[in-house]
């Protein structure tokens, strides 16, 4: 409807306006307006733009200003304010929607108030709500819109679509013909109805929309440590060696898009971390007892965020925060895995499980390669 060259067919133009294929006629010949188009084998066409135009005249002369009048009247701007000024700063300022528009078709945005336009992305002055919603021509709403504008309905409860970028079905407004003035094409406006009961459910709506966006973050969560605890289990099913640990780490690092991991294998009540994977944490040497939440984690034998002095301690740089997973193997503490992350997450049960089984994989890692080097060295301590 926005193309200004369409047209439509004298039965259609005659429904759309509300004045008939004979009046149109008589008009065309005693004052030259409207002008139809003429297309092969003679048929009549108007265009689509002069649509509010003639409803504008129609609604003039039913007020009983002469028919030459209300043609000779020159169209006024259509996308002043709704009603004169104090109108205007009302609806402004009212707490519900206020939306104008002018019709029946093209139904053009002419005003929104302050509620309208400051929700996100929505219709602003001079948009095509038909263009910008298509499905809202089988709406009924679009109906009582059209009424509205041809017909003797002065107002009614409107659906429409609602004042957002979504432009979602649903929205409901009493919509009125507000008063016309000669040489302006006819404005409808729609106020929001808006309820307690509505509010409510707009609420539940949000939250409901909140708590799936929740869960869904922890299901990728937790499909990211399954994947990580399967691949570290697959690799130390074929591979053996201390390089193996450093290849744990590696997988670690890129399952779970972290920014660095790294193993701290327990020595003398001190964590001994050799190299990272990416090398932003350690080496270095920290002792549990000078950390109350370091000592408690490895204690309690459960994953847990280290506060910041902790993650200092193991050298994680400023703004990253630090996961600490406890080795633990047949009940003995044998260290805890390092994970770096850009921001912490919450660990639901099954990650915190997920982890659990990824620490306990290390662990009997970590047991074999100590038994295998005892078994070099017998005389090892």
């Amino acid at each position: 409807m926005d193309n200004p060259g369409q047209t439509v067919s004298a039965t259609e133009f005659a429904a759309l306006t509300g004045v008939s294929r004979e009046r149109l006629r008589t008009w065309e010949r005693r004052h030259g307006y409207p002008v139809p188009v003429r297309v092969e084998g003679g048929a009549r066409r108007y265009a689509v733009a002069e649509i509010a135009r003639v409803v504008g005249i129609r609604r003039a002369v039913e007020t009983g200003v002469p028919v030459g009048v209300a043609i000779a009247a020159e169209p006024g701007d259509a996308a002043e304010p709704i009603g004169d000024r104090a109108a205007a700063a009302l609806a402004e300022h009212a707490p519900l929607a206020v939306v104008a528009l002018s019709g029946p078709e093209p139904l053009i945005v002419r005003s929104v108030n302050a509620v309208v336009a400051a929700r996100p992305d929505a219709p602003r002055p001079g948009d095509d709500l038909l263009a910008l919603a298509p499905w809202y021509a089988e709406d009924p709403g679009f109906a009582t819109l059209k009424r509205l504008f041809t017909d003797d309905l002065m107002a009614a409860p409107c659906t429409h679509p609602d004042w957002t970028g979504g432009l979602r079905p649903g929205a409901q407004s009493l919509a009125y013909r507000l008063p016309h003035e000669l040489g302006r094409p006819p404005l409808v406006a729609l106020i929001g109805i808006d309820t307690a009961r509505e509010r409510r459910t707009r609420q539940l709506l949000q939250d409901a929309e909140a708590e799936l966006a929740r869960v869904r973050d922890e299901l990728e969560t937790d499909r990211a440590f399954a994947a990580a605890a399967g691949a570290v289990a697959d690799l130390f099913r074929t591979q053996r060696g201390a390089s193996t640990l450093a290849d744990a780490a590696t997988i670690l690092v890129r399952r779970l898009g972290a920014v660095d991991a790294g193993l701290a294998p327990s020595m003398g009540g001190a964590l001994v971390l050799g190299r990272s994977a990416r090398g932003l944490l350690g080496p270095d040497l920290v002792t549990a007892a000078r950390f109350d939440d370091l000592a408690d984690a490895l204690r309690e034998g459960a994953p847990a965020w280290m506060p910041a002095p902790v993650a200092a301690a193991f050298g994680a740089p400023t703004g990253l925060e630090l996961l600490l997973v406890p080795l633990q193997a047949a009940g003995d503490g044998l260290g805890a895995l390092l994970l770096l992350f850009d921001e912490r997450s919450v660990l639901t049960e099954a990650g915190e499980r997920l982890l659990r089984v990824t620490a306990g994989t290390i662990a009997l890692a970590l047991v074999r390669e100590r038994v295998a080097g005892e078994l070099r060295d017998p005389g090892a301590d």
